[in-house]
């Protein structure tokens, strides 16, 4: 696939997911050193430390629905990524239907477990997806017989996701 043929498909592919930038994939993106903090932080992006290390947090408040407001001034860390499945349609090993069919599966999951987080009272879509599932199995914790199947399906849903979002997504650290 030529490099124009190749960013078509990569500009298709990314607008119809976006779960590097709403907080699915990843917790944070770490700073790196060519990221200019004050020139983001004018743009909205504020680093925060966790772990140890200075990373954006995620979801990324320049991500509005799936297409990025800072695009060309985006941070470095967002500039260098390509998920599994972008670089398998860049070698020719998958084709954009079948990397837009594991899109569309992973959204789907997503969904399925903002949805259980709502159900159990969990509303913070400013907080990334696996922040908001621990959040939800931290004590104190509702013991009605609903609450229980409820976390439970959750539980299910967050580990099927997990696994789909490492398998076709991630390609190194969740950073």
């Amino acid at each position: 696939m030529n490099d124009s043929a190749f960013s078509e498909s990569a500009a298709r592919l990314c607008s119809a997911c976006g779960m590097c930038c709403n907080g699915v994939l990843f917790h944070g993106m770490a700073v790196q050193p060519e990221d200019s903090l004050r020139a983001l932080a004018a743009k909205g992006l504020r680093a925060r430390r966790r772990d140890g290390e200075l990373q954006f947090q995620q979801p990324c408040p320049a991500h509005d629905g799936n297409c990025c407001r800072i695009y060309a001034e985006r941070p470095q860390r967002c500039r260098a990524f390509d998920c599994r499945q972008l670089l398998a349609v860049s070698v020719g090993k998958i084709t954009e239907a079948q990397a837009m069919e594991k899109i569309q599966e992973a959204r789907r999951r997503s969904d399925r477990v903002r949805e259980l987080l709502e159900m159990l009272g969990d509303d913070r879509k400013i907080r990334p997806l696996a922040t908001r599932c621990a959040g939800i199995f931290t004590p104190p914790l509702d013991p009605s017989p609903q609450a229980e199947a409820l976390r439970e399906e959750l539980r299910g849903a967050m580990a099927a996701l997990e696994n789909v979002l490492t398998k076709d997504f991630r390609t190194g650290p969740a950073r």
